[in-house]
């Protein structure tokens, strides 16, 4: 438990930071694009987040998978780069060969460009995610947190240069006619920034290829894809559609309020940046069952006073990370989101007996069924109703699944989760978010005070581990 905590604290500054800075830069965005150009910013980069997911393939979880047999350890390592690097390099090939009648489907004729440069960051990002998952899995936390930090490092001074420094009519004559185009331009650089610092790895990789070992990795990896695609559309349906289905302008406020509940986001990922090693790691151990309830629980409880200490601070927040009060017709979708992705984080424990036994199979039907819950509802009540819609069909989505994965997990690997305690926390989180945000219309003083009690309940319950860290 201690080295899980170290090394999701340092690779939670890794994956963090990135998403932190974003974060900080929302308001800057917001500053300097319109509703609707926003809009076109959140649109393009859910493409990338799909285009992402199918690139990479489920192997990264794969290589983790197979590289906990030592036997298999180099072999997975060389075979997973081998087949993304090959999987990137059509895509890209594809992409600029057809440019212009792809732009025009996606609904960017006019924009090209930025088709082409998207496609370039999936490049770069699909090539690193083998040599990435090569330092998390070797215990190198340290460098991987360097590597994404220098990324977004050189990604923000770029935008912030383009935004504030470079004069208009040369970034025109550089072909960057719109603020959205400094956003993919600095990205394009950061992605870049990464496969040149992971060149030490690359350097490792051997002209090896077991066509045995990526028959069993492909079995493995593509229901895993397939899973994270209907992860994609639970998180990024709702922004292809807006666009389409409501005014461009609330669509563009639901972008930027997004971004506010992406603080929550931001916990649940340093998570599973340090857990999905970890669970790999101990799947062999006689006291595995009992590691991954009690990895559970604990992450339940700090995950819902998290959740509850955004909800609370709205009234403040939204003024600082989101300034423009014309984007605040979204607002209220914060509270649903944030416990949303409380919930996701809750699923991503329990599907580790899926993961562990081989049955990723089972994983695609969960994460689909929560997707077509997403696209139902949005399809069908998002003209009537607007925004708010999606907000729900995200926490319905991601509720489905978690109770799901607990059903049929327990099925095919009980593990003994504390299933009344973590349902009460989540149930008192509920009620103590709906009174601090609806009852007392964001009182900052009343849902501190309700998050104080919630914190305190929760600690004076954890006394005895809580007791045992200060120790040490």
């Amino acid at each position: 438990m201690k080295k899980l905590l170290n090394e999701t604290i340092i690779y939670g500054m890794g994956s963090i930071l990135p998403r932190v800075i974003t974060f900080i830069l929302n308001p800057f965005f917001i500053y300097f694009i319109n509703k609707e150009e926003f809009a076109k910013f959140t649109n393009l980069y859910a493409w990338v987040s799909f285009v992402n997911i199918v690139l990479s393939f489920g192997f990264e979880t794969s290589f983790f998978r197979f590289s906990a047999e030592e036997k298999n350890r180099e072999k997975a390592f060389y075979t997973s780069f081998w087949f993304l690097l090959g999987t990137a390099s059509v895509f890209l090939i594809s992409v600029l060969l057809f440019l212009q009648p792809i732009s025009e489907a996606i609904g960017y004729g006019a924009y090209p460009e930025y088709v082409k440069w998207f496609a370039w960051i999936a490049f770069f990002d699909a090539i690193i995610v083998i040599p990435l998952a090569w330092l998390r899995f070797n215990n190198m936390p340290i460098k991987y947190t360097a590597i994404r930090i220098t990324q977004i490092l050189v990604q923000t001074l770029v935008v912030l240069s383009l935004f504030l420094f470079v004069p208009k009519s040369t970034s025109q004559n550089l072909g960057m006619e719109t603020g959205v185009s400094y956003t993919f331009v600095s990205n394009l650089i950061g992605s870049l920034t990464g496969v040149l610092l992971l060149i030490p790895i690359f350097m490792k990789v051997k002209f090896q290829f077991s066509g045995d070992l990526f028959k069993k990795m492909l079995k493995y990896s593509y229901p895993i894809m397939f899973a994270g695609l209907a992860f994609m559309v639970n998180e990024n349906f709702d922004k292809l559609v807006q666009i389409r289905l409501i005014p461009e302008g609330n669509a563009g406020a639901y972008g930027g309020c997004y971004k506010l509940a992406a603080l929550m986001t931001l916990f649940v990922t340093a998570y599973r940046m340090g857990v999905e090693p970890f669970f790999f790691k101990k799947m062999h151990d006689a006291n595995a069952k009992q590691s991954y309830a009690e990895v559970t629980e604990f992450f339940s409880l700090f995950a819902a006073i998290t959740a509850l200490g955004i909800i609370a601070n709205i009234s403040w927040l939204k003024t600082l990370f989101v300034p423009d009060q014309a984007f605040w017709v979204a607002i209220d979708i914060v509270p649903i989101i944030v416990i949303a992705n409380l919930f996701f984080g809750i699923y991503y424990n329990l599907s580790t007996w899926y993961k562990v036994t081989d049955r990723t199979r089972i994983g695609t039907y969960i994460s689909w069924s929560g997707a077509i819950i997403t696209i139902a509802l949005n399809l069908l009540l998002l003209p009537k109703y607007g925004l708010m819609v999606s907000a729900w069909a995200t926490i319905a989505a991601y509720g489905f699944m978690m109770i799901i994965s607990y059903i049929l997990g327990q099925k095919y690997y009980p593990i003994p989760y504390k299933t009344k305690k973590i349902g009460v926390v989540i149930f008192v989180l509920i009620v103590f978010s709906y009174l601090s945000y609806s009852v007392f219309d964001s009182n900052v003083w009343i849902g501190n005070t309700l998050l104080l009690i919630f914190a305190g309940s929760i600690a004076f319950g954890e006394k005895k581990l809580l007791l045992s860290i200060l120790k040490r």
